[in-house]
């Protein structure tokens, strides 16, 4: 019995990590998939697409649209700021071996060619955005990118974390009102997110890459982040806890004003009065070509 038992836990076990791998898998593409997949979307032919791409990607309107459909299927545009992510885009192109001043070339094109541009032309935006990029660096890479997740996703994997660790009404309430660090919950609910999300494998950590393509903040990448996850880690030993002190200590300065898990518990309660939710500041970009980041 105590065998069978044993073979059920891993069977189980095996199952999970199985079906988080499957989840993770769907969040990373090479550019070259997200192309033929927009063609697809837009009836453009594989003889039209090779077209495109032995002549650079033409100027032409049926380009601007494949271009766009590539944006945001890599989720690599806002679509309802007008706003391009550097951080997400800029993944999917190899360095500049010969100009070792390719990153500056290409912000000095954008700043010509698409910061002057109407924020309402979409296509020409997303367009111009990519030529920069697909003049000033190395060519596209082969490699598979990490897609980062609509606002949308990272409140419905919050909800469904909440549910998944039943928080308690009370424990929602705090949420909603902005005390989720504070609820004794919070370490569960972190934990199931990080996991959920692919932010936290059992192997390699917290993923601090991962976390800069989802937010966009230079600061992830400047070396404090990763120290003070050092940091928790070598202090804590269990988890869930551990995870929460990364997202509280280490995390939660870089996250947008308005936490998704605000949202999530006030839909789970059926956004009551109580529940004050304030509108969604815009994601850090980089760079911004409509005035200043927030």
């Amino acid at each position: 019995m105590r065998c069978c038992l044993i073979l059920l836990v891993s069977l189980v076990a095996l199952h999970s990590s199985l079906a988080l791998n499957h989840l993770e898998k769907l969040r990373w593409k090479t550019f070259r998939e997200a192309e033929l997949e927009s063609a697809e979307y837009l009836f453009i032919t594989h003889e039209t697409l090779e077209r495109y791409r032995s002549s650079g990607y033409p100027d032409e309107p049926s380009v601007r649209k494949l271009i766009g459909a590539i944006m945001v299927v890599l989720n690599a545009a806002d679509e309802k700021l007008n706003l391009i992510k550097d951080y997400v885009l800029s993944q999917y192109f190899l360095p500049n071996t010969v100009d070792c001043q390719y990153k500056q070339h290409t912000k000095e094109c954008l700043d010509r060619n698409v910061a002057t541009l109407d924020p309402s032309d979409r296509l020409g935006r997303a367009y111009q955005t990519f030529q920069c990029y697909y003049k000033n660096f190395g060519g596209i890479k082969e490699d598979v990118g990490w897609v980062p997740y609509h606002y949308s996703e990272v409140v419905q994997m919050l909800e469904d974390c909440l549910y998944i660790t039943n928080a308690s009404n009370e424990s929602l309430l705090q949420y909603c009102q902005g005390g989720y660090a504070t609820s004794a919950d919070y370490s569960n609910v972190a934990y199931c997110y990080a996991v959920r999300a692919g932010l936290l494998d059992k192997t390699t950590g917290f993923n601090v890459e991962k976390m800069y393509i989802q937010l966009g903040d230079d600061n992830l990448n400047d070396g404090d982040a990763k120290k003070c996850i050092a940091g928790v880690v070598n202090q804590y030993c269990k988890e869930p806890y551990r995870t929460m002190r990364i997202v509280v200590d280490c995390v939660l300065i870089y996250l947008p004003g308005v936490a998704g898990i605000v949202i999530a518990a006030s839909n789970i309660l059926g956004n009551p009065p109580e529940c004050v939710i304030p509108p969604s500041p815009p994601p850090i970009t980089q760079p911004c070509y409509n005035g200043r980041c927030l």
